[in-house]
């Protein structure tokens, strides 16, 4: 396995993130991953080496103003992100060793939300969606964070359009979701089991005694992997 820094241009912001190759020639099967809001790409990196040891490709990167990333996260907004997003995923898919026809996509939280949202944009064979926030259009605008950003987030959620892509798509998904999340309104991860009704295979893995931030539960964070790993392996 090679692990590889990268980076690419949105706008006049330069992301910055890592790619995780398997030996051998490929082309391999590859996942991207996007990470939460106040996160870092480095939150996949375990996820990445397993799949990576096990022939699949890696891909992660900080959305502005995130980890090395260029940007000021004072400045950054839940729809910026979608167009970091979309400049992430043209990368991942200019990769000469990643099979085009073979691509998964993973993200939590807030990257959730933005893995829904490009969910359609290319022939995802699979998804994970690891405990997905969803805004309303209305609050496309709103900053990435502050002081109420949580309490904002409760506001028309079900209006979110990631929604609606999520009920289009026709494919294999994940959904995790935390027993105790601190972080998301009531029914905001229900929501996106009850619209997948065309995916191909839904499961859904529920982490006991975890709250959102599934990283400072150790137990939790092992479970997770391990699917993480299996599923992908499954899946793609």
């Amino acid at each position: 396995m090679k692990k590889q820094a990268v980076e690419f241009k949105v706008g006049k912001d330069t992301l910055r993130g890592s790619l995780f190759i398997p030996d051998g020639k490929g082309p391999f099967p590859g996942v991207i991953f996007f990470h939460g809001s106040g996160s870092t790409g480095d939150t996949y990196f375990e996820a990445a080496e397993r799949l990576a040891g096990n022939g699949i490709l890696g891909f992660m990167f900080n959305f502005r103003g995130c980890g090395i990333s260029d940007g000021d996260i004072s400045e950054q907004t839940i729809g910026m992100g979608s167009e970091d997003a979309k400049v992430g995923l043209e990368y991942f898919m200019s990769i000469n060793k990643l099979d085009k026809n073979r691509i998964g996509l993973a993200g939590s939280s807030f990257g959730g939300f933005h893995a829904a949202l490009v969910s359609l944009d290319y022939d995802f064979k699979s998804i994970a969606l690891i405990v997905p926030a969803a805004y309303s259009p209305s609050l496309m605008n709103m900053p990435l964070i502050d002081d109420q950003h949580v309490s904002r987030m409760e506001k028309d959620f079900e209006k979110s359009e990631s929604y609606q892509k999520i009920a289009k798509f026709k494919n294999k998904l994940l959904i995790v979701q935390s027993e105790q999340d601190d972080v998301l309104p009531v029914g905001m991860v229900e929501k996106y089991l009850e619209v997948a009704k065309n995916a191909s295979k839904v499961e859904h893995l529920m982490l006991k005694d975890t709250k959102h931030r599934i990283k400072l539960f150790p137990k939790a964070k092992e479970i997770l992997l391990e699917k993480l790993t299996s599923w992908f392996l499954e899946t793609l």
